[in-house]
């Protein structure tokens, strides 16, 4: 079978595309309601994604529940799904493709971009990837539309041993990569993960990769315990407020080499710079 014999028998089994799809809509502080909305239109240089599967971040939680953005707005930016339609001129893709897509990219050659500093790049705060309303992701529609600068460059095709759930953590595991790149992570350091939620769990799981040595901490025993299974040598509970004397007398001392924080309150950070070491803690 040829390759456009191909593409035409998976753009047959995918399906008519509808007008109309299921989405949660967010439509007030703390509510999301299933809702039936227009499926976008893709125009030049555009894809089109059927969602398989979308993780749920953190920040979709405090978007809903705090108004961070004003809704109307589609959710999800954690998605992975099949390719059912592609705009005039686009050559990377075609329907059947199974992808994920990232929802904010960097355009690779401004200043910031040239440093690395891509979240300071003009069109990384863009966001290229919607179901509809205001632009935020979308992946809580069926169907997700990528502008021209995510199809472009944003969106990874996926090994057939890879399954759309598995590739919803692309998204969060390249944020986590780049934590543990910029912290210089390195072979019998001591390491200090605090917070054993998903994203710190996946902080652990990167931060061994070099071989350091590795700590954690949370207020949940069972957190605390599968962080044991993970890699950390040892876990602590910070509820007696002793977490910075228990880094210190296994460093002799001089306190963790790194610390990679995976919790949003200032109380820890205060704490996390306590049990840096003096020198060159990162």
């Amino acid at each position: 079978m040829s390759r456009t014999d191909a593409t035409l028998e998976t753009a047959r089994a995918l399906g008519p595309i509808p007008k109309t799809m299921r989405a949660g809509v967010f439509r007030e502080k703390g509510i999301v309601r299933v809702e039936e909305v227009p499926i976008p239109e893709v125009a030049k240089g555009e894809v089109l994604i059927k969602v398989a599967a979308c993780g749920v971040c953190g920040t979709d939680i405090k978007k809903i529940y705090h108004r961070y953005v004003e809704p109307p707005q589609i959710l999800g930016h954690e998605l992975a799904g099949t390719v059912v339609a592609v705009g005039r001129g686009v050559t990377k893709w075609k329907p059947g493709d199974r992808v994920m897509s990232f929802h904010h990219i960097p355009c690779g050659k401004c200043f910031y971009c040239e440093r690395r500093l891509f979240s300071q790049c003009k069109q990384y705060k863009t966001t290229g990837l919607t179901a509809g309303f205001t632009p935020n992701g979308g992946g809580f529609g069926e169907y997700v539309k990528a502008m021209p600068w995510v199809a472009e460059r944003g969106i990874v095709a996926l090994p057939d041993n890879v399954s759309f759930e598995e590739a919803t953590f692309i998204e969060p595991i390249n944020t986590i990569l780049k934590a543990v790149q910029k912290a210089r992570v390195a072979a019998g350091e001591t390491v200090l993960v605090i917070g054993c939620g998903p994203i710190g769990l996946q902080l652990l799981m990167v931060a061994k990769l070099p071989g350091p040595k590795l700590y954690t901490s949370d207020p949940m025993a069972v957190r605390r315990a599968k962080s044991l299974t993970l890699g950390a040598v040892e876990s602590f509970d910070p509820s007696g407020g002793k977490l910075v004397e228990e880094i210190k007398a296994r460093t002799e001392g001089r306190g963790a080499d790194a610390v990679l924080v995976a919790v949003a309150h200032p109380a820890v950070v205060v704490e996390a710079l306590a049990a840096c070491s003096k020198r060159n803690c990162r």
